[in-house]
């Protein structure tokens, strides 16, 4: 057992160590971190409605993991660390360590097209590779009909897999769009199968599974006995039922594995030790693809990226029937998080970010907010410097890169984060600020970033460069600022008028970013009140302070539909206090006047919303759509008529709208035709049109 770090000993939790098929455990000193976590998993599987959950993390080599409630609610089979979960798309990464291991043994080349490994596969109207193939670029189709292609009921082989969507076209020239494609990834089976001449699951079994002790993952074929197995369970307005049988051969490279969390945990450490592929291959697999307009797609192979605090992040959730799952990897922090529970829906990401809240003692990606909507422009391309910058140092340090001139990525900063630039033209300029990360821009954040890190190491050593991934994005430029002004040779300089904005701002993010706020969980089952009085009287005053919108508006939305409206209201009315600018605190008040039914009070927040200076894009007609959908799958059939019916007056024409009305209709229509055959089961027109809906 490798040493355990004061970290491990202030967050005192129950460990194990795998070897093998061997699992002991270490009892650790302090047990308030686990006790909070633990209160916490209870409380939002409650919520959920989650039967059974099971969650676990290795850091540095310690693993721990444990399993909350039933993997079997009729025969009250606890879950624990070991139960067996449908791993869903969390099965790609090791399809894409598959396809590595093959090039890296010279059995593919990753710039071949799939077809010369795959012959059946039809010829399309362009070449696609197997490298775009594994970053989702390549235009191969997902799913087209899910009615039909995603209830399927039997076995199917690798070539049956295949001929489900053979006679799909592209849905785009390859390299030009980024497509999600569960299919893309079985057409990446079969060229494992014929690059290697061994079956899918054999092959994957002798090099990734094997190698890492990942001795209880199977394919999931529904003959086959797996010890552990969860059953499955759904929410139909809000009551939990059983999960549609459907058979998952059908995606078998995409998501037709089961396994347990401490499999996908010895998975996760493996890659971050370069136990299967080397470093260099497992850095190309954590990624992100560019696509032919120079963006980046934040998509890897078989891994999302996206940095958190500065550090660097690969993850992948999985749905499918009968699970969820997540795996999440922080090489540079050599820490790997993995959850998967049995019920289709729920808050999937909320249990790895407050497990990693509790191990790293920081938030998650919490950003400035401010009311000015030209100060958040300029604070939300200082965070993609910081976040995306001090993720690349700690991950790749700074060479100098002769194609990279750091004046011209230091240029492109000081014209784009600029207060005199944004009001000049704030519309060019903002585009120009979402570039910034991305090659189409030559990447000039995040060099501008790694280099105000690298400096910053060199005068103040790594100690106070790690203080920033709590500390967050203006104590990292105030810092390098102030290098500037005492170190001759540190250049470029930040611009003054940003400089100046961010002098300002200061005191006011350090005032409200705090050990409090860096702590804080925001969710219906917590004491909203009293910390929503804290966060007023913390907030009063300041021009900027942590955004915690997105928390909020969950936590607030579920109140109303848990506890009611009368309970709800006055938090949604702070909420609007909190965050006066925002249209995201108008669209949960809107949603709530609709649960009330009251239309006109609906209406009126709607309206407010739509005009609101920040997060506009939340007032889309497919994000209300949303929250009207929200109320509808918790059976407020009326009461999301209602909230569609306010956002038909904003969005007259959009077929969105009123597909979501045609589909509570159809569910109104379906419980009045079961009303009228238990008053008289003689009505025999009336259950032909019951089985037509149904």
């Amino acid at each position: 057992m490798k040493h355990i770090n004061k970290l491990f000993i202030l967050f005192g939790l129950l460990s194990f160590i795998i070897v093998g098929e061997r699992v002991s455990a270490q009892t650790f000193t302090d047990f308030r971190k686990e006790e909070t976590f633990s209160s916490f998993v209870k409380a939002q599987m409650k919520q959920d409605k989650i039967p059974g959950l099971s969650i676990g993390f290795v850091k540095d080599g310690e693993f721990w993991a444990k399993g909350y409630g039933y993997i079997d609610l009729e025969n009250k089979v606890p879950a624990d660390k070991h139960s067996a979960y449908r791993l869903a798309s969390n099965t790609k990464s090791m399809t894409a360590a598959a396809i590595l291991k093959l090039h890296k043994n010279n059995k593919l080349d990753l710039d071949d097209p799939v077809s010369k490994y795959v012959p059946y596969f039809p010829n399309k109207k362009w070449e696609v590779t197997i490298r775009q193939v594994l970053g989702h670029t390549g235009g191969i189709s997902h799913y087209k009909n899910y009615e039909t292609e995603g209830h399927i009921k039997t076995d199917k082989d690798t070539k049956e897999a295949i001929e489900i969507f053979n006679d799909f076209d592209l849905v785009a020239e390859p390299g030009t769009e980024f497509n999600y494609s569960s299919y893309g990834y079985n057409l990446l089976g079969a060229v494992i199968e014929e690059a290697s001449n061994m079956p899918y699951e054999k092959y994957l079994r002798k090099h990734i599974w094997n190698p890492l002790d990942m001795n209880h993952i199977y394919m999931d074929e529904p003959g086959k006995i797996i010890k552990n197995r969860a059953e499955g369970y759904q929410l139909i307005f809000g009551e939990i039922k059983n999960s549609e049988f459907v058979n998952i051969t059908s995606r078998f490279a995409a998501g037709g594995t089961c396994a347990s969390v401490v499999d996908l945990l010895k998975y996760g450490n493996g890659l971050n030790n370069a136990e299967i592929l080397s470093e260099n291959t497992i850095s190309l697999m954590d990624s992100s693809m560019t696509l032919e307009n120079g963006i980046s797609t934040d998509y890897a192979m078989g891994w999302r990226n996206k940095p958190v605090n500065g550090h660097y992040m690969v993850y992948h959730t999985g749905g499918q029937p009968e699970t969820r799952t997540m795996l999440v990897r922080f090489p540079d922090q050599n820490l790997t998080i993995a959850v998967a529970y049995n019920l289709e829906g729920g808050s999937l990401r909320a249990f790895p970010k407050r497990l990693y809240q509790l191990i790293m003692e920081e938030g998650w990606n919490v950003k400035p907010f401010a009311d000015n909507e030209y100060e958040q422009t300029l604070l939300n391309g200082i965070w993609e410097v910081y976040n995306y910058g001090l993720a690349s140092y700690k991950r790749n340090g700074y060479k100098k890169n002769d194609s990279i001139d750091i004046s011209t990525s230091f240029s492109y900063l000081n014209n784009t984060l600029n207060p005199d630039s944004l009001q000049k033209d704030y519309e060019t300029t903002k585009r120009k600020i979402q570039y910034g990360r991305h090659p189409k821009a030559n990447e000039a954040y995040i060099w501008a970033g790694k280099y105000m890190a690298s400096k910053i190491t060199e005068h103040y050593g790594e100690e106070k460069l790690n203080e920033y991934h709590k500390k967050g994005a203006l104590p990292f430029f105030i810092d390098y600022m102030n290098l500037e002004d005492t170190n001759e040779e540190v250049s470029p300089h930040i611009n003054a008028s940003l400089s100046m904005m961010l002098e300002r701002m200061i005191t006011d993010w350090e005032d409200t970013w705090t050990d409090y706020t860096q702590g804080l969980w925001l969710a219906s089952y917590s004491e909203l009140e009293s910390r929503m009085k804290k966060l007023r009287d913390l907030f009063a005053g300041k021009e900027i302070y942590p955004d915690f919108t997105e928390q909020l508006a969950k936590a607030i939305r579920k109140r109303a539909t848990d506890k009611g409206v009368s309970n709800a209201l006055p938090l949604a009315k702070e909420f609007t206090a909190l965050y006066p600018e925002s249209a995201i605190p108008q669209l949960v008040l809107s949603q709530i006047y609709a649960l009330e039914k009251n239309a006109e009070k609906a209406e009126n927040a709607m309206a407010l919303a739509l005009n609101a200076n920040k997060n506009k894009e939340a007032t889309s007609a497919e994000n209300i759509k949303q929250y009207a959908k929200w109320l509808f799958e918790r059976d407020y059939l009326d009461e999301a008529l209602i909230l569609l019916q306010v956002a038909e007056n904003f969005y007259p024409g959009k077929a969105v709208i009123h597909e979501l009305k045609g589909d509570i209709y159809l569910e109104k229509s379906r419980r009045q035709f079961q009303r009228t055959l238990r008053i008289d089961p003689t009505f025999h027109d009336t259950q032909d049109k019951l089985d037509k809906i149904e």
